[in-house]
């Protein structure tokens, strides 16, 4: 639970549009229900706790009400209010003594007629807008946020620029949320003051460039937001909202509401959007609704808007080892990366984290028995201790292996590379998605990327390091499977130094990841397995499909060759007990001691259908311990161990390559 609300009057601001009548059914909500609801909530799981409806400072117990959140603990504490209240002597020095943390002002519009025509509260405006400027002119020491809110109808579509200029004319506004009103929350005969999608779009767009041209948040009241399939081209620099749309509904208890249309069965959001709103469909109809193409909705790019929401930035990743090999330990160094693919589920706003911190770290997991240190990122090579965490983590002489996972660009530079080297690095792990510099450079966001990475691989086969290729696997690339792998065979000889692969299917595993770019396990299975026949048959080593990678072994009709040499040599973290999910049928399988299972997020967006349970001779086989878990592949970034087979002749090497 993110955000809670303790509605103290039943108006709600951003529909007062809708209803004349607000006033006379405007009842303060009784304190005893107010302070039980309060106490029901878990001040730990709730980020913020807002106090709303109508006008809260006009409730007779509002200090008691605001003091009781306080004393349960709540780290923020919000205001949802009307400008009005705010411009009485000593109200903002109240809220600050209360410890208010934010204050969400609503405004209908600049000028009088406009304001009123959609607050629905005659002789207000001048007091609204008082009040608004004296949130805005408080010392900025006072400690609370001021959000300016306005509904976006027809009413006030020509009153919102200047009413946001005015606002960010004052010096001090931290934030701009447009409140889109829903259909069906509108009784009929006031939906013509509502604003189609695609109008609803431009106007956002405008909006929000402007904020961002003066350093202001922006964003939704809702994360409902906008449906991407109406809004055109409009919002594809701020493409986060569609994001947060398809995680919002993601679980809505409405999803009959929702319906389809034509368009819906051509859109690459098909399986990640529940559909249109059926009251929206019937106002304004289906005419501007388009699918979205793939290559579009690969192309978005999430950033962070606003600051309404904290979120948690792991940079630890402890594994937890059932096996014989090396205990694996990952460290997140920083979060930052000079790339921006859509699948990455790394926060890239987090920075290059102290090196005393990162050293502390490194320590703790030597003395816990780690020995083979992974650092990661972000991109770890923009750290500018990079080279010195090496060094000390060989001090320790603890660890086996020092790994790094990078894409490589900086590497590029063989000095560099040499340097790294020189510290300690072992083993280096580059991402690699696409073997064609164009697309290679479109999935990363990087142009003229793709050859910086490639002589980064080379410079450090030459230095006599390990290299590895991380290959994600997603909707865009999946059928470039069998000659990337052709490819990097030919580019990188078995005489010329180590190449390993280790294959992952893009996993929406964190909040940062688009869910659409999943491919399904049917559609990829054909190229992966001419993939991995092609590694067995030259000596390519290869790894991450069971376990972590997200690709369980049934995917693969629980061909024990893929597996052959890996079963004794799996990793878990310790949270992967939450992050997969296991279906009783899985308990039929032979693979069920190893293998993880598929993420609990791919069964949430695809089902459990494709699980198919296989008998195979394998634990006399391998001996491992029921319970062991799997490669490390997602969260480690998908780390791999080669497996070894006899190099055939050339002529084999192009057999079976799906059409």
């Amino acid at each position: 639970m993110k955000e809670a609300k303790l509605t103290v009057f039943p108006d709600s601001l951003e529909y007062r549009f809708a209803d004349p009548g607000w006033q006379r059914s405007s009842r303060p909500a009784p304190l005893d229900q107010l302070l039980a609801q309060a106490r029901a909530l878990d001040p730990k799981q709730c980020q913020r706790l807002t106090i709303s409806g109508g006008s809260p400072l006009s409730h007779p117990n509002f200090v008691d009400i605001a003091m009781e959140c306080r004393n349960l603990g709540f780290n923020r504490v919000a205001l949802q209010t009307d400008g009005a209240p705010l411009a009485r002597r000593g109200a903002i020095s109240l809220l600050r003594k209360l410890g208010f943390s934010e204050l969400f002002i609503v405004v209908g519009g600049l000028h009088e007629a406009t304001n009123e025509a959609v607050m629905r509260d005659e002789g207000t405006t001048r007091a609204s807008l008082e009040g608004l400027g004296r949130a805005l002119s408080q010392d900025a020491a006072s400690g609370l946020k001021v959000y300016l809110v306005a509904p976006l109808l027809k009413t006030n579509l020509e009153d919102l620029d200047p009413l946001v200029d005015w606002a960010i004319g004052l010096g001090r506004l931290n934030g701009f949320l447009l409140s889109l009103p829903e259909v069906e929350r509108v009784a009929p005969e006031h939906r013509d003051a509502l604003l189609p999608y695609s109008m609803q779009a431009e106007v956002a767009s405008r909006l929000f460039r402007k904020c961002q041209g003066h350093n202001v948040e922006y964003g939704f009241t809702s994360k409902r937001g906008i449906l991407p399939c109406a809004a055109g081209d409009a919002l594809e620099h701020f493409a986060t909202v569609f994001f947060d749309r398809s995680q919002f509904l993601k679980h809505a208890a409405d999803q009959d509401s929702f319906g389809r249309t034509d368009a819906c069965n051509d859109c690459s959001l098909l399986h990640s959007c529940p559909g249109i709103e059926k009251d929206y469909l019937a106002h304004f109809g289906a005419g501007e609704i388009a699918p979205v193409p793939l290559e579009t909705s690969m192309g978005w790019k999430l950033r962070r808007i606003n600051k309404l929401e904290d979120f948690e930035y792991r940079n630890i990743s402890p594994f937890k080892n059932e096996s014989a090999v090396n205990p694996r330990g990952l460290i997140r160094i920083n979060g930052h990366c000079n790339m921006s693919c859509s699948f990455c589920f790394v926060d890239r706003t987090a920075p290059d984290f102290e090196a005393d911190q990162m050293q502390s770290e490194i320590q703790q997991m030597a003395e816990a028995g780690t020995k083979h240190l992974v650092l990661s990122g972000g991109e770890p090579t923009l750290h500018p201790d990079l080279a010195g965490l090496i060094r000390f983590a060989k001090s320790l002489n603890a660890f086996e292996v020092i790994e790094m996972q990078s894409n490589g660009v900086k590497c590029a530079d063989l000095e560099y590379a040499r340097e790294l080297v020189d510290a300690g690095l072992q083993k280096v792990t580059f991402s690699l998605h696409s073997i064609d510099p164009a697309h290679s450079d479109e999935i990363t966001r990087l142009p003229n990327a793709f050859g910086k990475t490639m002589q980064a691989i080379h410079n450090f086969r030459e230095l006599g390091i390990l290299t590895q290729i991380a290959h994600v696997l997603t909707k865009s690339n999946y059928a470039e499977l069998p000659e990337t792998v052709r490819f990097l065979r030919e580019e990188f000889p078995a005489d010329g130094g180590h190449l390993s692969i280790c294959l992952a299917i893009a996993q929406g595993i964190s909040d940062l990841v688009f869910e659409w770019v999943i491919p399904t396990f049917s559609e990829i299975k054909p190229y992966v397995s001419n993939a991995l026949d092609y590694c067995l048959d030259t000596g390519v080593g290869f790894g991450g499909m069971i376990g972590q990678g997200g690709y369980p072994p049934c995917m693969l009709d629980g061909e024990i060759r893929y597996y052959d040499n890996v079963l004794d040599k799996v990793f878990k973290s310790n949270d992967s007990g939450d992050q997969f999910y296991k279906a009783e049928k899985c308990k039929e399988c032979s693979f069920d001691p190893y293998c993880l299972g598929p993420r609990r997020s791919y069964v949430e967006h695809y089902g459990e259908d494709e699980i198919k349970p296989f008998t195979r001779q394998i634990a006399a086989k391998h001996g491992a311990a029921p319970g062991a878990a799997a490669d490390s592949s997602a969260e480690a970034a998908m780390s791999a161990v080669a497996q070894k087979a006899a190099v055939q002749p050339a002529a084999q090497r192009n057999q079976r390559t799906p059409k």
